[in-house]
C-alpha cells in the first residue's frame, strides 16, 4: 500500500507552497538492506519480525528532521503521513520485546517491530542517524505508556549487548526520557504549532547512534521499537537512508591515559558546539585542530599563550557534516587526541 499526503499552504502574500510525505510498506528484505547500507560496510542475514505494514520506506518534506529512509512502527507506517491532529493508533497484535522491556521496567511491552542484521565494517567506528517519534507525546509523558526503542549491538570487543541509540549522556531514547521537560534540546513538539505532514505529536531531533568496533569483524544489530503499558497510540523510529556507515578514526584510549593536558571534550556527540576543558602546569601556547577521516583540517584555532591553570574553550562545530572526526589540542605539555562525533 501507499499513502500520500499532499497539502497546499496559502500564505497571506498569496504565495503557494507544497509539501508531500510518501510512505510505502510491504518492502522486501533486499529493499530494506539497500535503504540501510551506507559507505564502509556490508549488510547480511537481514530479518524482520513484524507485519509488513509496520515497516516501510518514507520520503518527502515534513516537520520531521529526516526526509528519506526506513520507518518502523508499533502500528501502521502508512498512518505516519498525515496531520498531527489525527490520532495515530493501530494494534498489530505482535508480542513485546524482552530487551526493550529491560529499558522500561516494570511496564510490559507490546506490538514490537524488530529488524535484525549482521554487518562487517571496514573502519573502527559505526554511525547511524535516526529520529524517534510518537503519538504518546505529550499527554502521556511520565505515565506508564513510555514507548521505547533501541538499536542494540553485539560482537567482538563488546561485553554482552549495548544500546547505541542513546543520547550523548547515555540515556535511552523513550517518551519519558526525551520530551518538552526532559532533554528538551533533542525534542520537537509537533502540536505547537500543529504539524500538517507528520502525524506523530512529537519526535526527537536527528540523532546519531555510534559505536567503536574492530574493522573487518562481524557485528549483529537489532533495531527494535514497542508500545509500553498498552497497545494504544503508535510510535515509530525513522532511520535515515544510507546513514548506516563505517569510518576510520584515531584510537585515543592510550592517549587519554597519558594525557598531561587532562583534556575533556563534551558534549560528544554534538550537533552545534563542544567544550574543551584542559589544565596547564606551566605557561604555554594553546591551539586546537579538527581533522576529518581523510586527514583534512576542517577547523583550526590558536588560543594564544596562557599561564598555568584550568581553562575552557568553546568550539563551534555547527558547520561540520555529521560523522567522525579527530580533535587535537596542542600545548607545550604535548598533544591531546580525542575522537569527536558530529551529529
Amino acid at each position: 500500500m501507499k499513502k500520500q499526503l499532499l497539502l497546499l499552504l496559502l500564505g497571506l502574500s498569496c504565495y503557494t507552497a507544497e509539501a508531500q510525505l510518501t510512505v510505502t510498506d510491504s518492502l522486501s528484505n533486499s529493499q530494506i538492506a539497500s535503504l540501510l547500507q551506507g559507505s564502509g560496510l556490508t549488510i547480511s542475514n537481514l530479518m524482520v519480525n513484524c507485519p509488513g505494514e509496520s515497516i516501510g520506506q518514507f520520503s518527502g518534506t515534513s516537520e520531521m528532521p529526516i526526509t528519506q529512509g526506513l520507518v518502523l512502527s508499533t502500528g501502521l507506517v502508512d498512518s505516519v503521513a498525515g496531520p498531527a491532529s489525527l490520532f495515530t493508533t493501530y494494534i498489530n497484535n505482535m508480542s513485546g520485546d524482552l530487551d526493550l522491556q529491560a529499558l522500561t521496567p516494570p511496564w510490559t511491552t507490546y506490538d514490537a517491530c524488530v529488524l535484525e542484521f549482521d554487518c562487517v565494517p571496514t573502519g573502527d567506528t559505526l554511525l547511524f542517524n535516526f529520529s524517534f517519534g510518537s503519538e504518546e507525546y505529550s499527554e502521556f509523558v511520565n505515565a506508564s505508556f513510555n514507548d521505547v526503542f533501541a538499536i542494540f549491538l553485539s560482537g567482538p570487543g563488546i561485553t554482552g549487548t549495548i544500546n547505541t541509540a542513546a543520547l550523548p549522556n547515555g540515556t535511552p531514547v523513550s517518551i519519558d526520557n526525551v520530551n518538552a521537560g526532559s532533554n528538551s534540546s533533542y525534542f520537537y513538539d509537533n502540536e505547537n504549532p500543529v504539524g500538517q505532514f507528520c502525524s506523530y505529536d512529537g519526535f526527537t531531533t536527528n540523532l546519531t547512534a555510534f559505536a567503536e568496533v574492530l574493522p573487518s569483524s562481524t557485528y549483529h544489530f537489532k533495531v527494535a521499537i514497542a508500545d509500553v503499558g498498552d497497545r494504544q497510540f503508535d510510535s515509530g523510529v525513522f532511520l535515515e537512508a544510507f546513514s548506516f556507515r563505517s569510518v576510520m578514526a584515531v584510537p585515543t584510549s592510550i592517549a587519554e591515559i597519558q594525557d598531561e593536558n587532562k583534556l575533556k571534550v563534551f558534549p560528544n556527540p554534538s550537533a552545534d558546539h563542544v567544550q574543551l576543558n584542559y589544565e596547564l602546569n606551566a605557561p604555554s601556547t594553546v591551539a586546537a585542530s579538527i581533522y576529518d577521516v581523510t586527514g583534512k583540517v576542517v577547523y583550526s584555532e590558536n588560543y594564544g599563550t596562557h599561564t598555568n591553570g584550568v581553562y575552557s574553550q568553546k568550539v563551534d562545530v555547527n558547520a561540520l557534516d555529521a560523522g567522525s572526526y579527530t580533535l587535537i589540542l596542542t600545548t607545550s605539555q604535548g598533544n591531546s587526541v580525542r575522537k569527536l562525533i558530529i551529529q
